[in-house]
């Protein structure tokens, strides 16, 4: 019994592990083919600055799989942890107009949302990324979350919030503009 059961916890470990580092998004399963070459292009589409616990950048993500010619498109927030530590987070490319009114209901929100002492709203990509604004009281935190299973919570301004809203704005204007003409 005792063998059963140490065997059992090691399949969980071993699944709940292998579950961590399964793609998310589109973009991730696509940027996983494997036999094919694989084009991927790159473009920064701005920095949150101001109040972050932690420096996010945001690039736009191109990619081309050679042996279908299938293009996928996604924004790529880039969180810079301490030590060199990177978490990056894909929106897959149909999630973006979703995320952008999402992100302005989030900032417009208040303690009106609910007739209750306090509130939280939320917005889910995909990718598991979630900004959360969050009541206590009268204190409001507003908190980006990584989507990996050790995601890091970046406590930012309010402003800073907007700036992201229109940081994917203009990159879903810039992916626009460039499935339009046919790259």
């Amino acid at each position: 019994m005792k063998k059963l059961l140490i065997l059992l916890t090691a399949i969980a470990a071993w699944a709940a592990q292998a579950q961590t580092n399964a793609p998310r998004t589109y973009f991730e399963v696509y940027k996983s083919t494997i036999d094919t070459p694989l084009v991927r292009g790159m473009s920064k589409a701005g920095v949150l600055t101001g109040q972050a616990a932690y420096p996010v950048e945001l690039r736009i993500e191109r990619l081309n799989i050679q042996s279908t010619t299938n293009t996928v498109y996604a924004v790529a927030l880039r969180t810079h942890l301490p030590h060199g530590v990177l978490q990056v987070d894909y929106i897959d490319y149909d999630e973006l107009a979703g995320l952008i009114r999402g992100l302005q209901f989030v900032s417009q929100s208040g303690h009106s949302v609910v007739p209750m002492d306090d509130f939280e709203v939320v917005y889910r990509v995909r990718s598991g990324l979630s900004v959360a604004k969050i009541s206590n009281g009268n204190n409001v935190i507003i908190n980006i979350k990584c989507g990996d299973a050790n995601g890091t919570r970046n406590q930012i301004a309010p402003y800073v919030l907007d700036q992201l809203q229109s940081l994917l704005t203009g990159a879903k204007s810039a992916i626009d503009s460039l499935a339009a003409t046919g790259q």
